[in-house]
């Protein structure tokens, strides 16, 4: 190196010129990059896929939307985990299965049954399915009403249980769940019918109370039954200790 005033060679980093005592500049060390974010990792990550995507690097595209989806995939299941036994979740499940159940039966039926069989019924003459009226049903969940470890319905819904021989102390919560049924039948206006289904609390999870669901014109006179459950089973105690 050489200095700055005088102009002479001096020694590399030298911090003061030995032939005209001019202060020489201290040698500039660069400065230490900070680690990456996690954040900025995965845009950094991003920004080289689509760089690399768009020089025509396609298995760097792939393996990215690979990634992605993964991600997606595994976001999907914990929220399911999280969220999936409500009270709701339960009953869509259960009449899904039975859905599934009563499809499986029809299939059979359509391959064994001697009235069921298409190719049966041409031989024996019989009408074919032009002249039998088209009936289609479907169903969807509209609505749902939890109710607390002391409100009456649950109590009621207890007593349903003590009924059937459980302990009803194990019933944590409970809810109903409205579900409405639509019959069309061709040519015909649709018909609607609402079913209400009572589910339980038990151990963290939630469990649908009956198979069936019970009809009434809204909520509220479905859980009427549930209350005069409570209160029926209430009489019924006062009764025995009256015995006693």
């Amino acid at each position: 190196m050489f200095c700055t005033k005088c102009g002479k060679q001096v020694p590399d980093g030298s911090v003061i010129c030995p032939h005209c005592g001019n202060a020489l500049a201290a040698p500039q060390q660069a400065a230490p990059q900070a680690a990456p974010q996690p954040l900025q990792a995965v845009n950094n990550f991003a920004g080289n896929v689509v760089d690399k995507a768009k020089k025509g690097d396609k298995k760097t595209l792939i393996i990215g939307a690979v990634a992605a989806v993964a991600a997606v995939i595994v976001l999907v299941m914990i929220i399911s985990w999280l969220f999936g036994n409500g009270p709701k979740s339960v009953v869509k499940k259960a009449l899904k299965k039975s859905e599934n159940i009563e499809k499986k039966y029809e299939e059979l039926a359509e391959t064994y049954l001697l009235f069921s069989n298409k190719k049966a019924r041409k031989k024996l003459d019989m009408d074919d399915d032009e002249d039998e009226e088209e009936v289609k049903t479907s169903w969807k969940i509209t609505k749902t009403k939890k109710y607390g470890k002391n409100d009456d319905v649950t109590e009621g819904m207890r007593a349903y249980v003590a009924q059937m021989g459980g302990d009803e102390d194990k019933v944590k919560a409970s809810a109903l769940v409205e579900v409405t049924e639509t019959t069309k039948v061709k040519g015909e206006d649709p018909e609607k019918v609402k079913k209400y289904y009572a589910v339980v609390k038990v151990g963290g999870k939630w469990y649908m109370l009956t198979g069936s669901g019970s009809k009434a014109d809204n909520i509220n006179k479905a859980a009427d039954k549930w209350e005069a459950m409570a209160g029926s089973d209430s009489k019924k105690k006062n009764s025995d200790d009256d015995d006693d």
